[in-house]
């Protein structure tokens, strides 16, 4: 009933065994093949090359969720070890090669596409997830995803902040803040982490933390992306909320309802508890033919406090309404009606935009759903796409001070995003629409976001905006400073760059 649901997520990886080995397609030039097989790389025992065009190369190398906008490579390099990493990057970086590292796959931005016969740097061959009990730490290598490090934690009775999707890369998830469900209880993503050991620019592995290179630590923690490649994080975990014993609900309501809908929504604007995370989606069922909006809440806590505190949706009458509890580690999997599994389903083209709101606006999200059901209507092949709203509690995140970290936005309590898939180009008429449409409706929630200006989750960030609106213009200063220190060639820049001059 759902298969058309698609929110803003990432891809997960597989690790892969095995000596190195490589495979020349056509595309591929025998100079850059000489270039990846010269024998004083050395490459470790199960490092792989991989050639576009060659047998499985789409099952072999780590695919991107969307296809909207994206890169394309002249080899693939997946690592079997740290050393190989910097050796890719030292290749790269000598010969002006432009690379991009993948983990989860799940940027959407598209200044991937200014990649055009690159390299990519595949880490999904370093996957390991190790949970230090009695320190309450976890350390993992770069292409772990978020479902990965659910059962080990959960074993030691530890829990940390997530994304709301198992298949988001944990490491590519960090690097914007990382909001999610728990993140009113422990912060953000960025809040829980340790350190990091990154490949600079310049071929050096180097560890950031508050103690070592904190500076760089300082800028990771909201503008990753632009700084280095990721060969292991360490985390802050936690004890589990409520001995892990979560309090899910789903529920969908009918067009007719979606005024009421929205006024309980935005009634709520502020009062979370911090323990409630509520994400609502506008999504055309192709199997009833109707627009509809989908709730997912989840609480870990009692379940009579959770009833009272989802009495108002219930209230509204849903025409589907599925109450239960979970755990922790059966969440990611199991929420907004076991849905994760077809909204990871990669290769398909989606257009992402988003915004930062403070205060929710009925009026605005209203006109939004309204708009989403004209569009749907013109466009039929529009009708994958959905507005989602991401509304977490805040309280841990606002307990941070704004200068610890580069993340900007903490004021923000609920991201709202506008995922718009079609077929074809962004030039047909389809996608024209429907790309305007999203730029509109960015625009139209700002004017009553309840925020200075427009505050977009640079994760979540489509690529076309103004640095001060992913990176903050009291922020942009020292994260130039620290880009042209780390990074003076601009490597790091075919995802969320920072510019090297301000203003």
């Amino acid at each position: 009933m759902l298969a058309n649901l698609a929110v803003l997520i990432s891809l997960g990886t597989s690790a892969l065994a095995g000596s190195v080995s490589y495979a020349l397609a056509e595309r591929a030039t025998p100079d850059l093949k000489s270039l990846l097989s010269q024998p004083q790389h050395a490459w470790c025992s199960g490092t792989q090359v991989f050639f576009p065009g060659q047998a499985n190369y789409a099952n072999l190398t780590t695919q991107r969720w969307s296809t909207y906008e994206e890169p394309t490579y002249f080899a693939s390099v997946k690592p079997a070890c740290v050393k190989d990493v910097i050796t890719v990057v030292k290749i790269a970086t000598a010969n002006n090669i432009p690379f991009l590292t993948t983990g989860g796959g799940h940027s959407f931005s598209i200044n991937l596409n200014k990649i055009q016969n690159g390299l990519e740097l595949d880490m999904g061959g370093l996957k390991s997830v190790n949970v230090d009990k009695a320190a309450s730490t976890m350390t993992i290598t770069g292409a772990i995803t978020f479902i990965e490090v659910v059962a080990p934690l959960y074993a030691a009775g530890k829990e940390i902040p997530t994304g709301s999707c198992g298949c988001v890369g944990f490491v590519g998830g960090t690097m914007g803040a990382g909001v999610g469900r728990y993140q009113g209880i422990h912060g953000l993503i960025i809040d829980s982490l340790l350190s990091v050991d990154l490949v600079t620019a310049a071929g050096n592995l180097v560890t950031a933390s508050a103690t070592q290179n904190s500076d760089l630590f300082w800028g990771f923690r909201g503008a990753g992306m632009n700084f280095g490649v990721v060969t292991s994080a360490t985390y802050q975990v936690h004890d589990l909320t409520n001995g892990g014993v979560v309090q899910d609900a789903d529920m969908i309501f009918l067009a007719p309802q979606n005024v009421s809908y929205f006024n309980t929504l935005a009634s709520l604007s502020g009062t979370l508890p911090p323990e409630l995370s509520l994400i609502s989606y506008v999504a055309y069922n192709s199997t009833a033919g109707v627009q509809e909006i989908i709730l997912n809440a989840v609480y870990p806590g009692p379940m009579a406090t959770f009833m009272t505190l989802i009495k108002p949706f219930l209230d509204l009458k849903p025409v589907v309404q599925v109450v239960h509890t979970l755990t922790w580690s059966s969440l990611l999997e199991t929420a907004g009606f076991a849905l994760d599994a077809s909204v990871c389903a990669k290769g398909k083209p989606h257009s992402g935009f988003a915004t930062g709101v403070k205060n929710l606006s009925a009026p605005t999200f209203i006109d939004a759903f309204d708009k989403y059901g004209a569009m749907y209507a013109k466009y039929p092949e529009t009708q994958g796409s959905v507005l989602e709203i991401e509304f977490f509690p805040t309280q841990a995140v606002l307990a941070v001070p704004d200068d610890a970290t580069a993340y900007p936005w903490r004021a923000v309590n609920a991201q709202v995003m506008f995922e718009m898939a079609f077929p074809g180009s962004a030039t047909s008429p389809a996608g024209a629409y429907a790309n305007a449409l999203a730029v509109d409706l960015r625009s139209e929630f700002v004017k009553t976001n309840g925020l200075p200006q427009m505050e977009i989750y640079v994760s979540y960030a489509h690529g076309d905006e103004d640095p001060i609106y992913t990176f903050g213009a009291e922020k942009l200063p020292r994260l130039v400073a620290l880009k042209n220190l780390w990074d003076p060639k601009d490597v790091f820049s075919h995802d969320k760059p920072i510019p090297q001059k301000w203003p």
